[in-house]
């Protein structure tokens, strides 16, 4: 009888300790990770802010593989170049392409061909760009820059730059309009000769 007992004794032991092992294992066992809402929200926020650094922009004419392009902002016109391949051996790399020059969201760039006319769909285009490239930058110009602008004067080229200092680069030209002074008239009247980049 007792040494029924001592083996009964001994099977409820042994039962115990495997149920304190299986029980420790599967509480210490890792978490299967699962994605819930939070997850997919702040990658799907991630993913915006990704695209919100990009522009896109078209370069078309002497280039190995012209089209359109995403590059993060602040790219420069050599950038695109690169990107597109390189100039090809026919490309007029004329000194008036600005190849420093910071490109926007939807800029059109177009490579001259040598001694290519005038009298194309494209080129149209590309006068258009260059227009772009002559037209004074606002967050960057200096005192005397936006004093050439007609509309500007010394006054409001002083406004400009000292709310630039103050407040950081404007977003749009109408916010121009924060500066005290400058309403729609003014605006207009130098629209067309300033740009934001």
């Amino acid at each position: 009888m007792r040494e029924k007992k001592k083996i009964i004794g001994s099977i409820v032991i042994l039962i115990v300790f495997f149920a304190f092992l299986v029980v420790g294992y599967f509480i210490s066992r890792p978490k299967a990770h699962n994605p819930n809402e939070n997850d997919i929200f702040v990658d799907s926020q991630s993913v915006e802010k990704q695209d919100a650094k990009l522009i896109t922009v078209c370069i078309e004419g002497e280039v190995k593989s012209p089209g359109v392009y995403k590059l993060e902002t602040g790219s420069i016109v050599q950038e695109l170049v690169k990107k597109a391949g390189g100039f090809t051996e026919n490309a007029d790399k004329n000194p008036k392409l600005n190849l420093a020059r910071k490109l926007k969201d939807e800029d059109f760039i177009y490579i001259d061909k040598k001694g290519e006319t005038a009298n194309n769909s494209l080129k149209s285009s590309a006068s258009n760009a260059s227009k772009v490239e002559d037209k004074v930058n606002i967050n960057t110009a200096t005192l005397d820059e936006l004093d050439k602008v007609s509309g500007i004067g010394p006054v409001t080229a002083q406004k400009i730059i000292d709310y630039r200092d103050k407040n950081g680069y404007f977003n749009t030209i109408e916010d121009l309009k924060k500066i005290g002074g400058i309403g729609d008239k003014t605006i207009n009247k130098f629209r067309d000769k300033v740009d934001i980049r």
